[in-house]
């Protein structure tokens, strides 16, 4: 069926993929297409003779008015259930000539590849995806797909070096061959003359001597040949642009356009009209230094605002010696620091300063800057001190003080931070600077969000945030963007984090700022690893340590800690408490609380298995680091190593203190992480599980799901759990294994309660874990002790008398001498489920006088979880919650690893349990099939489908819902040859056969029936 149907037109320059996506439209067979031997119009008339319903007129030629006419009014009188589409490589001027508003055009964009389309290509191309590559690719080509293939058979060819691509071969022959050669000269012209100019104009082509610029730029623009870009920064209009790799190309053809004169028209273009950076480029390259310095000096700090700190530093460079004022020096240096030249930086500004210790406000800021942007806070602080004092408030004075707020917050003190950053906000509404204003205002944000107040931190990202989106300023956006996620990430609401960081990431890029651009990439990675996507967020981190060490930045710190963290949460101890080790040693030297105290923290906790000393003292060497707002992560170590000591009520009272200073601070993973801690110290299983629950409830309303799993398998451990808890924990496992997460954040057992002492494996062969050691025969003493341990299994806890005992046991024993064996084999099953004697009484076995029964409270019984699990995967079914559903039915299948006493198959007693075993399997497989066919995976509906045929091969049920299934799913073949199975099964039992119109399509909904 053809997907666009109506009057429509398709424009755009050769290898635009038009036909390509004609024939989407209109598949062959259905269409009609125009052969070039025929006039169009002709065409057209034939066609609606003959009443064809789609037509197609690929590559029409630049046709003449009346020609153009003819053909419109051909189509006109066409019947309106016709479809008609025409593509062409010149615009064709439909509205001018008055045609039917039937008619809707397709832009050039619509047929573009997209970013992840080429990061495709590539790794087929190459092997390996490369999404960063990719969005290079598309910025160059704007999507073009022709161009987009050249490029990628280029990288796979030579690789990538980064050249421009639009100079390389075959990409220009491409060009110049068959997409400028179509251009009317008057279009190639100014094509020329706008080469790489941004942003272009109807102004602009007017000026650079063009008459009829408006129906120039449309030609260009209809054909793709440029482009708009979206701002970075919303409310700005979008900017034009002629694609890369075509100004690349046709910079090598100018075809005797003279390039001086064009670029003092644009210098004189964009100095009235801006942007500034273009109009200082254009200066330099109409040998006017002169005109560059200018306006660098004026708008200089807007250029670097604005994104362009590279080009800022080009355009500086190039100017002769004499040109560069202490100004345009200390722009430099800004634009270098920007860029993340650390070290030009710093030379840059030693040089404007000279060799005296007492450096101006402005000056001060800046160098500390560089130690800032490093992560030494105490070197910032040094640097920001060497200011000579002033009484005069000025802007650089306010952002000073802002500066020097954010260092103190980086070494830890929040109360001295945000006093000072309240001073910058007073002095910058005095001297009423906008980047001054907001710099404080965002500063004090921070502190307030460090500090948990979230109320107070907003309103001041709200009071920064307008003035940076009216001055345009790509730099302070991004910082507010950045801290807004820490705010968020603060607060435990991780897809909004993750949303703002992506946000981020695309600010930084645009804002040519890679410190900025780290740290969005690490606060990403951190929203991913809470959200469990943890193969993703292993990469962010692995960027953003790339990006801080390829610029010397000892802020690499932060990442390689989020990376200890995620290793830790996966169990990966060893290189967890690599990264940690790593984190303290950078930390230490420069002052960061930030990382430098959980980073102790965490090491004490990978070290608390094998060194319970050790994790003792890199917990309280994280308490003496901590400030009052960052004790958290020190008091969980402590509580930790407390509860491994056993030293009685401590735990308790740490976790009580992490847990009031996390609602103090605002911070609900800490609260999460306390309620945890307190489970773990309870001796009262149900106040263990109400704080498990209130942790599970955190995590789950923050989004970190795997946290909540682990949370929910630690409860479905506790003793007295109910059937409910424990089909949860069973799913709740499923999901961690799929992420290859651990329940246990130590890898010790946090909570003696967590899991069971004994465990019994009925399913398949009989086995019994002791402390997680499977039971060796010798232990046993006598076979007689596992046979009575397994009639215990088989009643499912309800006692068994001692009489009937004896008679399955002994079934020719006289009763006298068969209680007393029976006596002794009991004494041997304590023994051996109880063999250090560590639980009073009779913990795991009740015995009576008149009845002996196996105590499935204080005992694993793998048959019992199973059980579980389908009648309360059943009841979810009942209640239509299929999701939840099929998450228990998944673990219950992964239990069910054979039949029930499979090494016992003649055994009387085992009959009874090893059918109900098997019913429970069918149902389960029954129901597991309907949960897949309801989530959408009709593949492994069917699989379950043939699974439970194979068991029962006359179930008539199961025989329909596969049929119904592969028809559903268009696989004919299969379903016929299910159906004869099913035809001949029923023929087997007697019962009459199937119809066959069981095999036509039906709705997917009929499927299941």
């Amino acid at each position: 069926m053809v997907s666009r149907p109506g009057r429509r037109i398709v424009v755009a320059a050769a290898g635009y993929g038009k036909t390509t996506a004609l024939r989407r439209w209109y598949p062959t067979g259905q269409a009609r297409w125009w052969q070039h031997d025929t006039a169009a119009h002709l065409f057209v008339r034939d066609a609606a003779r003959s009443g064809t319903g789609h037509l197609v007129l690929d590559d029409l030629p630049a046709l003449p008015d009346p020609a153009l006419r003819e053909l419109l009014r051909a189509v006109a009188d066409l019947d309106d259930g016709t479809d008609v589409a025409l593509a062409s490589r010149h615009p064709l001027p439909w509205r001018r000539l008055g045609s039917a508003d039937r008619w809707s055009e397709t832009d050039p964009a619509d047929l573009a590849c997209t970013v992840d389309e080429i990061d495709d290509l590539i790794t087929e191309a190459c092997g390996t995806p490369d999404p960063e590559l990719a969005a290079r690719l598309h910025a160059a080509t704007a999507g073009w797909p022709a161009l987009v293939h050249l490029a990628v058979e280029s990288v796979r060819l030579h690789g990538d070096q980064g050249a421009p691509l639009g100079a390389a071969e075959p990409l220009r022959e491409h060009v110049l061959d068959h997409v400028l050669a179509d251009l009317p000269p008057a279009a190639y012209r100014l094509l020329v003359q706008l080469e790489d100019r941004s942003p272009v104009s109807t102004g602009l082509a007017a000026a650079l001597g063009h008459r009829d610029a408006a129906d120039l730029l449309a030609h260009l623009r209809r054909t793709g040949l440029l482009v708009r870009t979206r701002p970075v920064v919303p409310g700005l209009p979008p900017a034009e642009h002629v694609v890369p790799v075509i100004a690349a190309a046709v910079a090598t053809d100018r075809r005797g356009v003279s390039a001086a004169t064009t670029a003092r028209k644009a210098a004189t273009w964009f100095d009235e009209h801006g942007p500034p950076a273009a109009a200082a480029r254009e200066h330099v390259r109409a040998a006017d230094p002169d005109g560059c310095a200018r306006v660098l000096a004026e708008h200089g700090d807007r250029i670097i605002a604005a994104g362009q700190a590279d080009l800022a530093v080009a355009l500086i460079e190039q100017l002769p010696p004499p040109l560069r004022t202490p100004r345009l020096r200390t722009l430099l240096g800004d634009a270098q620091r920007t860029a993340g030249d650390l070290d030009a930086a710093a030379r840059t500004y030693t040089g404007v300063s000279g060799p005296d210790a007492a450096l101006t406000p402005g000056l001060a800021w800046r160098v500390g800057r560089i130690a800032y942007q490093r992560g030494d806070a105490q070197g910032a602080l040094t640097a920001y001190a060497r200011a000579a004092s002033t009484a005069t408030v000025t802007e650089d004075t306010a952002l000073l003080a802002a500066w020097t707020a954010h260092a103190h917050l980086l070494a830890g003190d929040v109360p001295l931070a945000t006093a000072t950053a309240r001073r910058a906000v007073a002095q910058a509404s005095t001297c009423g600077d906008d980047t001054a204003l907001a710099t404080a205002h965002l500063s004090v944000a921070l502190c307030l969000a460090v500090a948990g107040d979230a109320a107070g931190s907003e309103e001041h990202f709200a009071l920064a945030l307008p003035i940076a989106q009216r001055t345009g300023d790509i730099l302070l956006l991004t910082r507010i963007h950045t801290n807004r996620t820490y705010q968020q990430l603060q607060a435990a609401r991780y897809p909004e984090a993750l949303t703002c960081a992506q946000l981020c990431v695309a600010y930084a890029q645009a804002a040519g700022s890679p410190s900025l651009h780290a740290i969005a990439t690490s606060n990403e990675a951190e929203a991913l690893a809470m959200l469990g996507r943890f193969p993703e967020a292993v990469r962010r981190y692995q960027a953003a340590i790339a990006h801080y060490q390829r610029h010397g930045s000892r802020r690499f710190a932060g990442a390689v800690l989020g990376l200890a963290e995620l290793y830790r949460r996966r169990g990966w101890r060893e290189q967890a408490r690599a990264a940690y080790e790593q984190v303290v040693t950078v930390a230490a030297g420069t002052g960061n609380a930030h990382v430098l105290v959980p980073a102790l923290a965490g090491l004490a906790l990978v070290q608390l298995a094998d060194d319970v000393k050790a994790a003792g003292g890199h917990a309280d060497a994280a308490a003496e680091q901590a400030g009052p707002q960052s004790a958290g992560p020190a008091l969980l170590a402590q509580g930790w190593v407390a509860l491994a000591e056993g030293v009685p009520g401590r735990p308790a009272e740490l976790a009580t203190e992490a847990a009031r200073l996390a609602r103090t601070n605002g911070d609900p993973a800490g609260l999460a992480d306390a309620l945890e801690l307190r489970a773990a110290a309870e001796t009262d299983p149900v106040r263990a599980r109400a704080a498990l629950r209130e942790a599970a409830a955190i995590w789950n309303q923050a989004g970190a799901a795997v946290e909540a799993a682990r949370i929910t398998v630690l409860t479905g451990g506790l003793p007295g759990t109910g059937t409910d808890e424990r089909a949860a924990a069973a799913a709740a496992a499923q999901r961690l294994a799929a992420v290859d997460a651990i329940a246990d954040r130590l890898g010790t057992g946090p909570t003696g309660a967590a899991r069971p002492q004994v465990a019994v494996r009925a399913l398949g062969r009989f086995e019994v874990e002791v402390a997680t050691r499977v039971v060796p025969p010798s232990q046993w003493q006598s076979r007689k002790a596992r046979d009575l341990l397994r009639i215990l299994v088989g009643r499912r806890g309800r006692p068994v008398p001692r009489s009937e005992l004896c008679e399955a046991l002994w079934p020719d024993g006289e009763p006298a001498r068969t209680g007393h064996r029976l006596s002794v084999l009991l004494n041997i099953l304590r023994g051996v489920l109880d063999p250090d004697r560590v639980q009073p009484g009779d913990h795991f076995l009740l015995a009576d006088t008149a009845a002996i029964a196996l105590n499935l409270r204080a005992v694993d019984v793998d048959v019992e979880d199973f059980l579980d699990h389908v009648a309360h995967a059943r009841r979810l079914v009942e209640q239509e919650r299929l999701d939840q559903a099929r998450e228990i039915l998944l673990a219950a299948d992964g239990l069910h690893r054979a039949e029930a006493f499979e090494d016992e198959p003649y055994a009387e007693w085992a009959g009874p349990l090893r059918e109900e075993v098997r019913a429970a399997h069918l149902g389960m497989l029954r129901m597991l099939a309907h949960t897949h066919r309801a989530a959408g995976q009709p593949g492994a509906a069917v699989a379950c489908l043939l699974r439970l045929l194979e068991r029962d091969p006359y179930d008539e049920r199961a025989h329909r819902s596969l049929v119904r299934t592969l028809v559903a799913g268009g696989q004919h073949g299969e379903a016929r040859r299910a159906f004869d199975r099913y035809t001949a099964a029923m023929r087997e039992i007697g019962v009459r056969p199937p119809d066959r119109e069981l095999l036509l399509p039906v709705r997917p909904r009929e499927a299941a029936r």
